[in-house]
């Protein structure tokens, strides 16, 4: 069964807001949160019961 995640405006403008946040701290740790998000919402796309 497949399974869509869809992310509303609010949420997908506090992910940008965070990597700003996080490459303003370090260059490149703005991109190592959105490979986090990512595999998260991964996650739950393969296992939205957990």
């Amino acid at each position: 069964m497949a399974v869509e995640l869809i992310l509303v405006p609010e949420v997908q403008r506090d992910i940008d807001e965070a990597y700003s946040w996080y490459e303003e701290r370090r260059t490149g740790l703005g991109e190592e949160f959105l490979s986090c998000m990512e595999a998260c919402i991964q996650a739950i796309i393969r296992t939205p019961e957990i």
